[in-house]
């Protein structure tokens, strides 16, 4: 349990210390609705302003590094298949993936405790900040996105002068094309087999913002 206070303290002061990160969560579905999950933590921007020797940005790396892993291992231990993790962009960008079987594997895999150790990072108790799919069918996909809470990290009024340091994009990845999104906030892409929430940390997570979405893919 140390490890994962651990992380779930460190992480977002590690944010706070780099000045700014971008961060992507991208969900990618086959036909038969298995398919991989992908996380990237992009801080390239601010870290090109620090020094190669500067101790926040070796420490902070290392610890992000740390993260990834334990969370990876957690993961696996849940049976997670294809599990990555590692760097990319001259140790810029940090990356974690797994696969998933189908909707309810994502689900299982999504309550484990790699998921809460992200969680609480952003979302501060976790207790009740579980997303999950349902699947309608064969072509109909329902995201019922975690509560936020409005004690979380990008909810202090004390940050709002950072909003537009802190980037997130959650997107969504299928295999064939859209028939239609119920969502506000969705930005579907020009060739219809995709669409994203995008905007500051300060705004997807608020209490106001939604990613909740009902989607309906066409047959072919």
């Amino acid at each position: 349990m140390l490890v994962l206070k651990r992380f779930i303290i460190l992480t977002p002061l590690i944010l706070l210390f780099l000045g700014a990160c971008n961060i992507t969560q991208e969900y990618t579905f086959n036909k038969d609705f298995s398919g991989t999950s992908k996380l990237e933590i992009d801080m390239s921007a601010m870290i090109g302003m620090l020094g190669d020797n500067d101790s926040t940005k070796i420490n902070s790396l290392d610890t992000i590094s740390f993260a990834f892993k334990k969370m990876a291992e957690e993961y696996k231990k849940m049976g997670a298949k294809n599990v990555k993790f590692g760097s990319k962009g001259n140790n810029t960008i940090y990356y974690l993936s797994f696969d998933f079987q189908n909707i309810e594997d994502l689900n299982n895999l999504l309550s484990s405790k790699g998921s809460e150790m992200l969680g609480a990072s952003f979302l501060g108790d976790t207790t009740s900040a579980k997303a999950k799919f349902i699947k309608k069918g064969k072509r109909k996909l329902i995201y019922d996105a975690p509560e936020v809470k409005n004690d979380t990290l990008f909810n202090n009024k004390e940050m709002a002068s950072m909003k537009d340091y802190y980037n997130y994009t959650l997107k969504f990845n299928f295999a064939t094309k859209i028939k239609k999104v119920e969502s506000d906030k969705a930005i579907i892409s020009s060739d219809k087999k995709s669409f994203q929430f995008s905007g500051s940390m300060f705004d997807v997570f608020s209490p106001n913002y939604t990613t909740d979405f009902k989607v309906k893919l066409k047959r072919k």
